[in-house]
């Protein structure tokens, strides 16, 4: 064969390219790639609270009349809104917050500007609206903080219970039976009345007529 033969047979079936710069020689397939680390979250920089006045924040509730797993009725209490948890007194304590976590822990409360906006007083599912003092291991968040311990300050009846307590001496027995268990003063909300007033002309059917009832049972936890 001649050497002139050989390099056209060369041209025709060229070898196989070699690999460059650690790519695959054409027609392998390409690895796998394994996939990118998972970004862990960073726990924020830590800051003690300096200032000499209290760290407060607003937060809404609703209301149930707690019965105890045999029946007898442990009373009216303050419960949260999407969650199952009671509050007993004045000072409510969880876990400490974390920042890693698929349910978000501690207890959630709303900045001012944020609540001004929503207006969830005037919403019926929200039966008592106030604020509440933070302290403990606090993470703040753009519309609000999760914290360790709260202290209720200060409590106003919202549109929900002034749909469903029309009787004037029930809700002041309902107003005195709050301030003895949380010991702060209640306010009963003239313009939440006046607003649950007007749903009611307009034909608004209440969720609940009466004060609901729960009994304390799992998932129904107390803080």
């Amino acid at each position: 064969m001649s050497a002139l033969f050989r390099r056209f047979l060369g041209f025709m079936n060229p070898p196989p390219p070699q690999p460059v710069l650690g790519l695959p020689a054409a027609g392998v397939p390409a690895p796998a790639l394994p996939p990118p680390p998972r970004p862990s979250i960073p726990w924020p920089p830590v800051v003690e609270w300096q200032s000499a006045e209290e760290l407060v924040a607003w937060r809404a509730w609703r209301l149930l009349t707690v019965m105890s797993p045999s029946g007898p009725e442990i009373g009216l209490r303050l419960v949260s809104i999407s969650v199952p948890r009671i509050w007993m007194g004045p000072v409510a304590q969880t876990d400490p917050p974390t920042v890693e976590s698929e349910t978000p822990s501690g207890i959630h409360v709303l900045k001012e500007a944020i609540w001004r906006q929503c207006r969830w007083s005037f919403l019926e599912d929200c039966w008592v609206s106030g604020t509440v003092a933070l302290s403990g291991r606090v993470i703040e968040h753009a519309a609000g903080y999760r914290a360790e311990r709260a202290v209720i300050r200060d409590l106003r009846l919202s549109v929900g219970t002034h749909l469903a307590v029309r009787s004037l001496e029930e809700l002041s027995r309902l107003i005195g039976s709050l301030e003895q268990r949380y010991q702060v003063a209640v306010d009963v909300g003239q313009a939440e009345r006046e607003a649950a007033d007007k749903m009611l002309t307009k034909g608004t059917t209440p969720k609940f007529p009466r004060t609901p009832w729960v009994k304390l049972v799992p998932p129904w936890a107390l803080i």
